[in-house]
């Protein structure tokens, strides 16, 4: 929409770069738009399942692990209740993720209970391709297309600490309520026709939205539909348009030369930069990995904090005027084998409620220091090398 752009170009003239490059990729810029942003994944869950009874036309959800749980259940009986009662339920998950946490016959089982189901890229047909390594690491959620959500959790116990693994599981998510839900809508749907045949986009159509001034753009990539890797290129573009603050969650750091170097020369410039990675590991190799990468950065003036109650699974970027939270880590995988997702948001109060949210998890870490760094042990230094090597595979 033209008027939505020149409206944009008048509140966030800075900005104007970043939209025009999202558009340029396919992704529209969305108005009227109210965002709610969630700290932890039980609270976005609990606002999920809040939305599922409201449920009147149809219900999409889309994760990359299912665990049979509570919470499995707990969903399980939600989305039931409104295909009784006549509401579409469209369910897509990945097989790498679910095949390990759920029994064999799982899609059968939900298909008699009236959901419709597809599985990304299923194991069994692929597994003499190299494609088997590209997964759906998305998560969405879309009810009667007015309201979405997305993040980093996935539908198992641990996400929303209902089982204790690596300490307390961080994890945050968006709710949409508004135009921007309909990309989030396409983009679901872009993974189901990849999973099957095709389907009529209309009958997904959101009903309404509410006016308000807060832009969002939905981003989303993946080895097949953007080989450009949009998201990569937009996150540099995000650091080096930074000027007083860059903040990052992420759950592995196994960045490429060019990233690490935008990221030391923003905080070269007088940028704020911290980075929040896990204490507590839920790989120990690519823990090792990620500190490996802590050197140069640290010696660049990027300020590095570790999560002490545990594991840190969200993936944020947030710079002084706008932020992206969803699915994406800030690794080889995410940036180039995963289709992945997330939402730009642009909005003052938005922003700094996030960033508040990043400001209190600091107090609750450990800031590495370079001295700490250098004083590994001789043995991991060694084998941080050979993990070098292979880290693209990690």
């Amino acid at each position: 929409d033209p008027d939505v752009v020149k409206e944009f170009e008048k509140q966030y003239p800075d900005l104007l770069r970043l939209t025009t490059y999202l558009q340029n990729n396919h992704f529209p810029l969305f108005k009227n738009n109210q965002v709610e942003y969630f700290p932890m994944a039980e609270d976005a869950f609990e606002a999920i399942f809040e939305e599922i009874k409201k449920a009147k036309r149809f219900i999409l959800v889309n994760f990359f692990i299912i665990g049979e749980g509570t919470l499995w259940n707990r969903m399980h009986e939600a989305l039931l209740a409104r295909i009784k009662e006549g509401v579409r339920v469209l369910f897509l998950y990945d097989d790498l993720g679910a095949v390990l946490r759920t029994p064999r016959k799982f899609k059968k089982y939900l298909e008699k209970e009236g959901f419709e189901v597809r599985v990304f890229n299923p194991i069994h047909k692929y597994t003499d391709k190299l494609y088997l390594n590209y997964r759906s690491h998305q998560k969405i959620v879309v009810i009667d297309g007015n309201v979405g959500f997305t993040g980093g959790m996935n539908l198992a116990d641990e996400y929303v600490n209902l089982v204790p693994r690596f300490g307390v599981w961080k994890d945050n998510a968006v709710k949409i309520t508004g135009d921007a839900v309909w990309a989030l809508t396409v983009t679901f749907l872009q993974m189901w026709e990849a999973s099957g045949s095709s389907v009529n986009y209309e009958e997904f159509m959101p009903t309404g939205s509410p006016e308000s001034d807060v832009f969002c753009q939905v981003i989303s990539d993946g080895p097949a539909n953007n080989p450009r890797n949009p998201i990569e290129d937009f996150y540099k573009q995000m650091i080096y348009r930074a000027k007083k603050v860059l903040y990052i969650t992420t759950p592995y750091l196994i960045i490429e030369d060019d990233m690490r170097d935008a990221l030391i020369a923003a905080a070269a410039g007088g940028v704020d930069v911290r980075i929040i990675t896990p204490h507590i590991p839920d790989k120990k190799n690519v823990k090792i990995l990620t500190n490996y990468h802590y050197g140069k950065l640290l010696e660049g003036g990027v300020r590095i904090f570790e999560y002490t109650p545990g594991f840190i699974h969200a993936k944020t970027m947030l710079n002084e005027d706008s932020a992206v939270v969803g699915t994406i880590n800030m690794d080889y995988r995410s940036f180039h084998l995963h289709y992945e997702c997330g939402v730009w948001i642009c909005n003052k109060d938005v922003v700094d409620t996030i960033k508040n949210d990043l400001l209190k998890t600091m107090e609750e870490c450990h800031e590495v220091t370079i001295e700490e760094w250098k004083k590994r042990p001789y043995i991991i230094k060694i084998y941080e090398k050979i993990l070098k090597v292979f880290s693209t595979l990690l």
